[in-house]
């Protein structure tokens, strides 16, 4: 890893660390990752990734059936403090196969066409639904069983996590996705509405999301500045809000 100053270097080994602990412990078996930090001294870019270059083996009774890739891109905030992500990618590919089957991207400073955070499916029927039908769960069982009786699995079958109660996706978000990718008609209004629609709505997550974990929001608003001040009986983080699938 390039030089880089203490605190950011301390801060990007805890990082890539973490993302070991925790892949390894998912899957039961060593995953690696990586940490290279840019030159720039002002604010150096930092790229934290799976140290296996075809990505991380995710395995089906003992089978590699699955890569994934995961690559997040990193600066160290205005206040030095923070490693502020630019940009992340978890990919899921087949085995021997270029073209994942779908990936989740975050962009901060995404094109104004292109949602921040959002999900792309590249993968054909038949990809997606040989890797369903692989699966060793019940789910994995039912769709075989239902396959050798001439019903094939369906790709709208398959559930894809969008950020839980708090961070779902709006209303507005659909409507600027059928704006932008589809070009349907709208107002001239459009923009505004959606804005202040989806200002609304997050407004309301972030102060339900504060309730979710007072301590937490506590914490950042002193960081901001505010005076908090502690209740006699403090409320417990809700465990189920900020852990739900």
């Amino acid at each position: 890893m390039p030089e880089a100053p203490p605190d950011l270097a301390a801060r990007v080994n805890e990082f890539a660390q973490e993302l070991i602990d925790t892949s390894s412990g998912i899957l039961g078996e060593p995953v690696g990752f990586k940490a290279q930090v840019g030159t720039s001294r002002s604010r150096p870019q930092i790229v934290v990734a799976q140290s296996e270059p075809l990505g991380i083996p995710v395995r089906v009774e003992g089978e590699t059936l699955l890569r994934l890739l995961v690559e997040f891109r990193c600066r160290w905030n205005s206040e030095q403090r923070y490693l502020a992500a630019e940009q992340s990618s978890f990919s899921v590919r087949v085995e021997n196969v270029n073209e994942p089957l779908f990936r989740y991207d975050y962009i901060r400073t995404a094109h104004e066409s292109v949602p921040v955070a959002h999900l792309n499916v590249h993968a054909h029927r038949d990809e997606i639904v040989w890797a369903m039908m692989m699966a060793h769960t019940n789910r994995g069982k039912r769709r075989r069983k239902d396959a050798s009786k001439g019903k094939i699995p369906r790709i709208s079958t398959l559930h894809f996590p969008l950020g839980g109660q708090r961070h779902r996706p709006t209303l507005e978000d659909v409507f600027e996705m059928l704006i932008h990718e589809f070009g349907v008609q709208h107002s001239d209004a459009a923009e505004h509405l959606i804005a202040a629609g989806r200002r609304r709505f997050r407004s309301v997550q972030t102060a339900v999301a504060a309730r979710d974990d007072p301590t937490a929001a506590a914490d950042a608003l002193r960081e901001l500045g505010y005076r908090v001040v502690e209740p006699d009986e403090a409320a417990p983080a809700r465990a189920d809000r900020l852990e739900q699938y």
